[in-house]
């Protein structure tokens, strides 16, 4: 855990923007815009300009005194505008579930149920859907884990930390952007989550590519 420097490298020297296709990042307690009651930006770092936003003072998450990002779970959600964002697709989130409820939604892309990972049944069991279910994988409460989705069809990943992967079909479904914190449209499905880091990359990460990431995101 912690920095080796002043400019956010960690120790092992390895920055998620070495790799390519990154679309979206957004770093923990780095770039984020308070506005009123919370958080109005959380700004992406991968260049890409894909800044995660809400416009709405009722919808805003709050940052915490670390830097996180915590989520109420019943009305709080980021959203950046539409992009272009096909499967293959992997994501990692740094965060924990404060509380459970079946059915909340972790991330989801712009449309519903698009790009989905979601509390499943029983608690605190998370699953992935782009058109199939695929999981479960359990994050005990209150604790921070790493979670990778990977969206490739018959092809997709869930993995918690650097646990054994599930594998197998998630859909076929396109994100064509990216929401977290609520369902695809920000109605409903709002989950009790605090994030530290978000990262998307339009590819599919191989098993050697995770670790990589995993290995940055155990060093914050």
């Amino acid at each position: 855990m912690g920095w080796a420097n002043q400019m956010g490298v960690p120790s092992g020297g390895f920055l998620p923007s070495s790799l390519p296709n990154l679309e979206l990042w957004t770093r923990f307690n780095q770039g984020i815009t308070v506005t009123g009651s919370g958080v109005s930006q959380w700004d992406d770092q991968s260049g890409n300009g894909n800044h995660l936003l809400q416009g709405t003072d009722a919808n805003r998450p709050s940052e915490e005194v670390d830097g996180s990002i915590l989520f109420n779970g019943t009305a709080h959600f980021l959203k950046a505008a539409a992009f272009t964002l096909v499967q293959p697709e992997t994501i990692y989130i740094l965060g924990k579930q404060v509380t459970w409820t079946a059915d909340d939604r972790w991330i989801d892309g712009n449309a519903n149920n698009t790009g989905v990972l979601q509390q499943a049944a029983p608690s605190p069991e998370i699953r992935i859907f782009a058109g199939a279910f695929l999981g479960n994988i359990s994050l005990t409460l209150d604790t921070d884990g790493i979670i990778t989705s990977v969206f490739n069809s018959t092809s997709s990943v869930i993995q918690l930390n650097n646990d054994s992967p599930v594998t197998g079909d998630a859909g076929a479904a396109n994100m064509g952007g990216f929401i977290l914190g609520a369902r695809g449209d920000g109605t409903t499905n709002f989950s009790n989550i605090q994030v530290k880091e978000a990262l998307i990359y339009s590819e599919a990460h191989d098993a050697a590519t995770r670790a990589q990431v995993i290995g940055y995101l155990q060093s914050i």
